[in-house]
C-alpha cells in the first residue's frame, strides 16, 4: 500500500486513521499488538517504550519484504497491530502518527 501520489495532508490524514484503529481509547497511549508465543501482550503502552523502531520485516521471515512499526522495551521489541507496509517511508509516517496519538490524542 503506497502513499505516493498523496498530497502531504492526505498521507497524514491516512497515517492517523491507521494508527488511531490500533490506539485503545480507555487508555491513553496503549495500543494492540500481535501475540507472539514467547510474550501473552496484546497491548502496550507506548508512552513506557524506550524506542519506536521501524523494521524491515524479512529479518524475522513473517511479514517477508515488508516494514513493520515496533516498540522497544529496553532489550524486548513488540510488534505493533499496525500494518505491514509495503514501502519504509509508509512505516516511517505511521510510526510518526502512533507517536502523534499515544502522546497527543490525535486521530
Amino acid at each position: 500500500m503506497s502513499k505516493t501520489g498523496m498530497t502531504a495532508p492526505e498521507a497524514t490524514q491516512w497515517a492517523l486513521a491507521e494508527a488511531s484503529k490500533e490506539a485503545l481509547v480507555v487508555a491513553p497511549g496503549w495500543f494492540r499488538t500481535w501475540a507472539t508465543t514467547e510474550d501473552k501482550w496484546s497491548a502496550v503502552n507506548l508512552r513506557a517504550a524506550t524506542q519506536v523502531i521501524v523494521n524491515h520485516s524479512r529479518e524475522d521471515g513473517r511479514h517477508p519484504n515488508s516494514w513493520t512499526v515496533r516498540a522497544v522495551y529496553g532489550t524486548h521489541a513488540v510488534e505493533l497491530r499496525v500494518g505491514p507496509y509495503d514501502s519504509k517511508e509508509d512505516a516511517i509516517l505511521v510510526a510518526h502518527a502512533v507517536l502523534s496519538v499515544a502522546y497527543n490524542g490525535l486521530g
